[in-house]
């Protein structure tokens, strides 16, 4: 948590907003000024922020969707709109229980294909980066759109698992009383008044889920415990909350864990369907298109004047991490190729049918034809990204200075760079 000083911080940044404007420095359309967003009650969320331009790049994500869409407007607006992600990055490809692939669909909807290549693309730049790679960002990016414009071409491509992913499962265990265990540490306290809100407004919900999976015992969906979610980069700011539910048994040992999420506003994107931020269609629509393995129980509900999407929780969920996870460029390959086949296969599956072959054979055209283009823009992007997160860095860092002189030089802990983080990790 922060204490009161980090306040004062955010007070400072906010005074001084207006001299990057006097200096006549051109703008990075990528930078977020700290004091636009409230830190005070996630330490946690800075310093993943603060941790490198990966983890940055994570947060901006209708920013730089948006910068896509001015910087790419006319080649965008040739585009059909499929099934996007909205969010594609290397982080967000994990391995579960059930399958691995591209995860957290809250800013899927209709929109160009390019958007997700592009996301895609400067993830990958910035992992080369990160680790030494560079130099092999070109032929690793073409491996990447090989395999969409394969899926596209025979919507029934499959990859092999990767071999990262099998040293991955690997490691998988089954441990039920560590995993509610760990639940219980993650979920923070909720207000009485608020939690009978959310528990009434969950019927709604229960009842569909009920109609659809009519086989599940009454008491299935039963409230055990529920509690405020803090945890993620890009939805860190979201509300969002877990509820334990009794599950097929009386044994506790057997209970499921639900994430209901905010269906976040994504209109700040203006060459997407973004629809209203009180649809949640959009992101379960996306999630059962592109998904290789859907989580189970999707659905969703309206409470505190907003809609929460809902999904339910696996026992092992690892997502990858650009710096520790790929031990080789060939891995890397690898799993770049199975997010190209997983986003051509769902960027077109269910939306134009009857003439699924017309729009993959219009969508392979047009990545023959601009591919270059995407490719150069996305170095371009990436070098941006660099260079918003260091005037972040240095933001944080200089307001740190100026609130610890004005509290007469105390020993204060200052935020660096790079600082080692405390991170909540799925078991």
């Amino acid at each position: 948590m922060f204490s009161s000083f980090f306040k004062i911080i955010f007070t400072l940044v906010l005074v001084g907003i207006c001299v990057a404007g006097e200096t006549g420095v051109k703008e990075n359309p990528l930078y977020v000024d700290p004091a636009s967003k409230d830190f005070s009650t996630n330490q946690d969320l800075l310093d993943r922020l603060l941790s490198g331009p990966h983890g940055y790049f994570r947060f901006i994500n209708i920013q730089f969707s948006s910068e896509i869409c001015r910087r790419m407007g006319e080649r965008l607006a040739e585009m059909p709109m499929l099934n996007l992600h909205g969010d594609a990055h290397l982080e967000q490809y994990a391995i579960t229980d059930i399958g691995r692939g591209l995860t957290d669909y809250d800013d899927s909807s209709p929109g160009p294909g390019g958007l997700d290549l592009m996301r895609v693309g400067v993830s990958l730049h910035l992992l080369a980066k990160k680790n030494g790679w560079s130099a092999s960002t070109d032929a690793v990016m073409n491996v990447f759109l090989n395999g969409y414009d394969k899926a596209l071409k025979n919507p029934d491509s499959v990859a092999d698992e990767p071999s990262l992913v099998k040293r991955i499962r690997e490691g998988f265990e089954i441990d039920r009383e560590g995993y509610f265990k760990w639940i219980a540490s993650v979920m923070q306290p909720i207000e009485g008044g608020m939690k009978d809100s959310l528990n009434r407004a969950l019927t709604s919900y229960v009842e569909t889920k009920r109609a659809e999976e009519p086989d599940l015992p009454a008491k299935y969906f039963t409230v055990v415990e529920s509690g405020i979610l803090q945890m993620g980069i890009g939805s860190a700011l979201d509300m969002k909350f877990l509820v334990r539910i009794a599950g097929k048994t009386d044994d506790p040992l057997d209970d499921v864990v639900l994430e209901c999420k905010e269906v976040r506003d994504l209109s700040g994107i203006p060459c997407i369907n973004s629809g209203s931020n009180s649809d949640p269609f959009r992101i379960l629509l996306g999630q059962t298109r592109i998904a290789y393995s859907p989580f189970k129980h999707l659905g969703y509900f309206r409470a505190f004047g907003k809609t929460f999407w809902v999904h339910s929780w696996v026992d092992n969920y690892k997502e990858l991490k650009i710096e520790k996870s790929f031990k080789s460029v060939a891995e890397l390959k690898e799993v770049l190729y199975d997010v190209g086949i997983q986003l051509g296969r769902g960027h077109v599956k269910h939306i134009a049918s009857p003439l699924d072959l017309q729009l993959r054979r219009e969508q392979r055209r047009l990545l023959k034809e601009h591919s270059e283009k995407f490719k150069a823009v996305c170095a371009e992007l990436a070098a941006e990204t660099v260079a918003a997160w260091e005037q972040f860095v240095e933001a944080i860092n200089k307001n740190t200075e100026s609130s610890t002189e004005h509290r007469g030089g105390e020993d204060l802990k200052t935020v660096r760079s790079g600082e080692k983080r405390a991170e909540a990790v799925r078991p």
